[in-house]
């Protein structure tokens, strides 16, 4: 398990260090205890990082004939470029957004405004987008760091999210992912909608950089993005 996984989870890691070793002046035991416990509570916290998240959002599956067309475009995609198929699920929410969540496991979170406001080579950019980021197998930290709640400090989120690329993560998974569909003008286009609709879901602004489009305080300008890919 990485070292960063354990600064992310320093603060619980910490508490439960700290409860074994005094402890450990009652009962002397408790202090050959006092890592593997911390090494369990990281461990604990890793295990269920993408089923938090996953609840804090409210995510649900697809209904049986919800969604079908970003089905098959996941589908499709998957296929032809090799990447593993994520989970797919909806979260019932007016902003028009998508999130990749990495923690353990692939799943991609969609909003049913994007289900209803994309067509069909729009949809397919943003899912490229997305799978790039899962091919790159650089972006788990984010989910890791949504998923601790209180005791990931601000700071700490801010590593995460340098950790999976930061703002020239989120130009260069553009980039990727219009390279998966060979057709700029879909991701291009989508971004362009988006820029004029409300793209901040309820309770997601931990994710930051997961979402297609991250919360302003993480937010790299729509227009720079939409500029970058007009290049291609």
């Amino acid at each position: 398990m990485p070292l960063r996984i354990f600064a992310l989870f320093a603060v619980p890691a910490a508490l439960i260090f700290v409860i074994f070793v005094v402890a450990g002046f009652v009962w002397w035991p408790f202090w050959l205890l006092t890592i593997p416990a911390t090494a369990a509570v990281v461990w604990a916290y890793w295990r269920r990082a993408d089923d938090a998240v996953i609840r804090s959002l409210s995510a649900r599956p697809l209904g049986a004939t919800e969604g079908q067309r970003l089905r098959n475009t996941v589908e499709n995609l998957c296929l032809t470029s090799g990447i593993e198929q994520p989970e797919v699920l909806v979260i019932d929410d007016r902003a028009v957004n998508v999130a990749t969540i990495n923690g353990r496991r692939n799943t991609l979170v969609v909003t049913t405004a994007l289900l209803d406001t994309l067509d069909i080579m729009e949809t397919e950019g943003v899912v490229a987008h997305a799978l790039s980021k899962y091919a790159s197998g650089d972006t788990q930290y984010t989910t890791l760091a949504a998923s601790g709640g209180a005791f990931v400090t601000k700071p700490q989120r801010s590593w995460a999210r340098q950790w999976d690329g930061g703002d020239a993560g989120v130009v260069r998974f553009d980039i990727s992912g219009v390279k998966l569909t060979r057709y700029p003008p879909g991701l291009r286009s989508a971004l362009e909608k988006i820029d004029a609709l409300p793209t901040e879901v309820d309770g997601g602004d931990s994710l930051g950089t997961a979402w297609l489009v991250p919360p302003p305080d993480a937010r790299l300008p729509i227009d720079h993005r939409i500029e970058v890919l007009q290049e291609l």
